[in-house]
């Protein structure tokens, strides 16, 4: 059940009901080794259910054929449902605690320190509850995962756990009840106020270029011409936007860095005073000599084609931008001499548009970080953020909205317009509220366009970052050396 509402998030309501059967296996076993089990193979369902594209992309645009890539599916599932085995272990050590508080606890600590290749919360399961979801702003996504597991616990308390005491079971819920109450409260009156905010804010003109060109077709070199014509055609059907966005690698010509001017054959026919960022592969240094360094990037152009800034992507994707350790891995024998592929960019840079307007760029899934939004904002000033990205990797599946809702709390949590402008979809505008406004369909060029609220201001999350979750964690470790010390 966990995974149904990535599927559809119209299901978000399973979410509050879940984790009662995963509870009732971890304390039912005979052991923590077979509750650290079977909480493993729980969370390996739910990954390959809601990963299951993982498959589809290796497949079709990895080369690997059927059976490889159902089992690199598996590989992928069966890691990344870690964090889920070491919260049912520590769960069945620690127990219920005070309240039902332990779970709750251990699930955002775990939640926050383990590294996953796609970044995911259970909070995100939520993204069309908005009122409760606006405490972002305070505490990031771990607000609501927080409560989403108690909730689950103080359930399980109730369906079966026998030797609960009823007034302490009453206080439990009251206390719940509490909480809840309060977070729906805040959300209430906090949309109310972004609401008067953004009308009391200045708007841009913006318009999103989704060209559509085709995985197969994308930098190869017979293409390249006619993928770049599509996206100038659709610029030239707009000449009321102040500011134009292409996708991640729109320009499949690599860049010189430092380039000042484009080729006029890469500038759309922009109105005057207006500006295009896009994104395109660059590279500093000698091609042919050591030490060229390449960066996946977005360029900032005035209308006549003079580049006013520029932004390297600073996360890389491991084994898509580069290969960890590579460096190494070359000097063992018998392997090839691996590239070091793309080279993280130094950070936060915004792009500064005429007027005053900082804009963040968020390069491909970057946008799902909620520090580096965080950090734009808190050391950039950032006014606006821009997530260019390409999902046709993807292919027709529900990835690419996925993606999409992730990218949603980033707009709730700083309190600024995003706007996603992507190769094949979802391209969309995401107001502060969190409100998915417009959306283009998938795997169709066109062209969004939109007047989009530029906002300004520190949030309690961008101030003071991630001090819930550091405080769960540290909670978390107090429960577990306690534990420790009170022996088995």
């Amino acid at each position: 059940m966990v995974a149904v509402p990535f599927l559809h998030p119209g299901f978000f309501p399973l979410t509050w009901i879940s984790l009662v059967p995963l509870l009732w296996l971890v304390w039912g076993v005979g052991s923590p080794r077979q509750a650290f089990l079977l909480a493993w193979l729980t969370g390996a369902v739910a990954n390959l259910l809601g990963f299951y594209w993982v498959d589809h992309t290796v497949r079709v645009f990895g080369g690997f054929p059927h059976g490889l890539s159902e089992f690199i599916l598996l590989l992928f599932s069966a890691s990344a449902s870690l964090p889920i085995a070491l919260f049912g272990l520590l769960a069945r050590v620690c127990g219920l605690g005070p309240l039902q508080l332990f779970p709750a606890l251990l699930w955002v600590a775990i939640e926050f320190s383990f590294p996953q290749l796609f970044p995911w919360h259970l909070a995100n399961s939520q993204s069309q509850f908005l009122t409760l979801i606006q405490s972002a702003d305070l505490v990031g996504p771990y607000g609501t995962s927080f409560l989403l597991v108690w909730f689950n616990s103080v359930l399980y308390s109730a369906l079966f756990s026998p030797a609960r005491r009823a007034r302490s079971f009453m206080t439990t819920t009251a206390v719940l009840g509490v909480v809840l109450i309060g977070d729906l409260t805040y959300g209430h009156f906090r949309i109310k106020s972004v609401a008067a905010e953004m009308r009391a804010s200045r708007t841009l003109d913006i318009a999103a270029i989704q060209g559509s060109i085709d995985i197969r077709y994308k930098w190869n070199t017979a293409f390249l011409e006619s993928n770049l014509k599509s996206y100038l055609e659709l610029t030239r059907k707009v000449q009321d936007a102040s500011l134009f966005l292409w996708p991640e690698s729109a320009v499949e010509a690599w860049l010189p860095e430092d380039i000042e001017k484009l080729p006029a054959e890469i500038v759309p026919l922009l109105p005057p005073s207006s500006s295009l960022i896009f994104g395109v592969r660059s590279f500093s240094g000698n091609p042919d000599l050591p030490g060229m360094k390449a960066f996946n990037s977005a360029f900032l152009i005035n209308s006549q084609g003079r580049v006013q800034g520029r932004y390297h992507k600073q996360v890389l994707l491991a084994f898509g931008e580069y290969i960890p350790f590579a460096p190494i891995l070359s000097k063992l024998p018998g392997i090839p001499p691996i590239g070091e592929g793309f080279s993280g960019g130094e950070g936060p840079r915004t792009l500064d548009l005429p007027g005053g307007i900082r804009v963040a760029p968020l390069i491909c899934y970057e946008d799902l970080m909620p520090a580096l939004a965080r950090g734009f904002v808190r050391e950039g000033r950032a006014d606006l953020l821009v997530n260019l990205t390409n999902d046709a990797w993807f292919g027709n599946t529900v990835a690419p909205w996925q993606h999409a809702r992730l990218a949603q709390w980033r707009a709730i949590e700083i309190r600024r317009s995003l706007v996603r402008v992507t190769n094949t979809g979802v391209t969309t505008v995401i107001n502060p509220k969190g409100e998915m406004l417009k959306a283009l369909p998938t795997f169709s060029p066109g062209v969004l366009t939109a007047k989009v609220e530029i906002m300004s201001g520190e949030t309690p999350y961008v101030r003071f970052g991630d001090w819930f979750a550091w405080t769960m964690l540290g909670a978390s470790a107090a429960i577990l050396l306690w534990r420790w010390r009170m022996g088995p």
